[in-house]
């Protein structure tokens, strides 16, 4: 199915679009628009996994620290949450 669009360009995507070469326009416009997409479901998979493995590790680091206390693999488990609801402010003193 083919669709004719109509779109409100910035002034840079319009002076690339203006470069392009007059019979290839449509075709590259589409070629982008389903890389786009594609690169758009690939970033939202990644950042599902990454929350995944986020929960899986604050997981596995709080059972070590309760079995083996607060341990160098503890901390650098830790440190790989920071900015994450998932790292413990625990007292390391």
């Amino acid at each position: 199915m083919k669709q004719l669009i109509s779109a409100t360009l910035s002034e840079e995507a319009a002076t690339i679009y203006n470069n392009w070469e007059k019979q290839q326009k449509s075709k590259i416009l589409s070629e982008l628009i389903v890389k786009e997409e594609s690169h758009r479901l690939q970033i939202h998979a990644l950042q599902t996994m990454r929350g995944k493995a986020h929960s899986v590790i604050s997981q596995a680091m709080i059972q070590i620290k309760l079995k083996e206390g607060l341990t160098p693999l503890v901390k650098r488990m830790n440190d790989m949450l920071i900015g994450t609801i998932h790292y413990q402010y625990w007292d390391e003193s």
